[in-house]
């Protein structure tokens, strides 16, 4: 098998970053939850890590649903680095204080602005559902700035991961 996006079919990978949205949804919607954090567990507050998620995730899936309007290549461009491939298929994210890119940094969003933008997240995943065939033989890579390159296949394979990485973290800021 060359190609890990034959591994991790779209649809499985877009239904867990649907439930992820929704849990960041019912998340931002508990005003009394949203500030607190727990700085022996991680650097950010609950809301922070429901920006972040909010940020990247709009990115990426944004891409694929551009991406998809593109004529698809007959072969790959470029690969994911060893650690990315490790990394899909361990099926988890490490815990640590990894770089964070930029555009995904927390920037004290309103609330009612993050409830929006998640929930138009929702919209634009639930947009990608009827395109998951499509989404699998896609070709296209985009750069993540430390795993390397991934198609729209393995990217949703990512954002479940990093989902339910975060999940687990903010689980764990609530409970100490």
């Amino acid at each position: 098998m060359n190609n890990l996006s034959d591994v991790y079919a779209a649809g499985d990978s877009l239904a867990g970053v649907q439930a992820g949205i929704d849990s960041c949804l019912a998340r931002a919607l508990d005003r009394r939850r949203l500030s607190l954090s727990a700085p022996d567990v991680s650097a950010w507050s609950v809301q922070e890590h429901l920006e972040h998620l909010l940020f990247s995730d709009r990115r990426v899936l944004g891409w694929v649903s551009d991406v998809l309007a593109l004529p698809n290549p007959e072969t790959r461009a470029q690969s994911p680095r060893e650690l990315g491939v490790a990394l899909l298929a361990r099926g988890s994210i490490p815990r640590g204080r990894g770089p964070a890119p930029d555009f995904t940094l927390p920037t004290g969003l309103e609330q009612g602005r993050l409830v929006e933008g998640l929930e138009r997240l929702r919209d634009l995943a639930e947009g990608l559902v009827s395109r998951a065939v499509e989404i699998d033989a896609c070709l296209h890579t985009h750069p993540h700035h430390v795993l390397g390159h991934f198609t729209p296949a393995e990217w949703l394979r990512f954002l479940h991961l990093h989902h339910r990485h975060h999940e687990a973290i903010m689980s764990d800021v609530l409970a100490a």
